[in-house]
């Protein structure tokens, strides 16, 4: 069955004469009475009663037309619409957010605040975990976070912009006798476990974190892994190792865990929220690159 039959057999039923409905569709009278001979046959129905002198819908043509009126609207519709989110996508910004609640609430507002200013730009957000996450959607930029000054090596492909600071934390469950000191320092760690945010979390960030800390003395030499927030929460709870990171990560840090500053109050060390972009791609979206220039250079 095809949309021709359809559309011969609509004209015909309408009209129930064969030979104006031909001629609103631009085709033979015969051309027309193949279509709908052909439809009669596969659906094993008779849709018309045929005479010399007239032409009937039986019942199952009126059933049919019944049913079947609107579809070459809602196909047409269907069509427009589809053409039109194809001119949208064109212009879409699609943007990958880190999945962290203070990274995730600045995305919003940053693009609430874009779009203020130049409404016809539409943005596509996805929360991603894993640098395989981000590249599976190959997404035009990526929000996300730079535990180290590392993100200077992306310059000569990518384009890097720092949009805000978040402050790191050495992180304890308060069971952890540690818990109770005012100050603390990477040396109070000694022999602790660093549990660590998924194995490829920012491309690896937390991994190069601890290398450096277990450089220094062999402070830290054991790492376990989790593949959530929740999980990594629970054991820092349970008080299974320590954690380095932000207040944007957990849940519970106010009860249950303790925060200190890295290295300490006075000079704290904070990371940078980053935007990437591929450099070829710039020119489709580059208006919100100025925007973002504008504002956080």
């Amino acid at each position: 069955m095809t949309i021709h039959q359809i559309e011969c057999f609509l004209e015909a039923a309408k009209t129930l004469n064969f030979t104006e409905a031909a001629s609103r569709l631009y085709i033979s009278q015969q051309g027309l009475s193949r279509q709908i001979a052909s439809l009669e046959k596969e659906l094993e129905l008779r849709l018309f009663d045929r005479t010399t002198r007239d032409v009937r819908l039986t019942r199952s043509g009126e059933l049919l037309l019944w049913r079947w009126k609107d579809i070459p609207a809602e196909i047409k519709d269907s069509v427009d619409m589809a053409r039109e989110e194809g001119e949208r996508a064109k212009s879409r910004i699609n943007l990958a957010v880190v999945g962290m609640n203070g990274i995730i609430e600045k995305a919003g507002n940053l693009l609430a605040d874009y779009m203020a200013i130049d409404s016809d730009t539409e943005f596509e957000i996805n929360e991603f975990t894993s640098i395989k996450d981000m590249t599976n959607g190959n997404p035009d930029l990526m929000l996300t976070v730079s535990f180290l000054p590392t993100h200077e090596q992306l310059k000569e492909r990518f384009g890097v912009l720092c949009i805000g600071k978040l402050p790191l934390y050495y992180v304890l469950s308060r069971k952890n006798p540690l818990a109770e000191k005012e100050k603390i320092t990477i040396e109070d760690f000694k022999g602790e476990t660093m549990l660590c945010l998924y194995k490829n979390f920012f491309a690896g960030a937390e991994m190069q974190l601890f290398e450096l800390l277990s450089r220094q003395e062999h402070i830290l030499q054991k790492a376990r892994f989790f593949e959530n927030v929740n999980s990594l929460e629970l054991a820092l709870i349970a008080n299974e190792g320590i954690h380095i990171g932000f207040k944007e990560f957990y849940h519970n840090y106010g009860d249950r865990l303790k925060l200190f500053p890295l290295p300490n109050e006075e000079n704290q060390v904070s990371a940078n929220i980053i935007v990437i972009w591929r450099k070829e791609n710039e020119k489709r979206f580059e208006n919100f690159i100025k925007y973002l220039k504008k504002f956080y250079n």
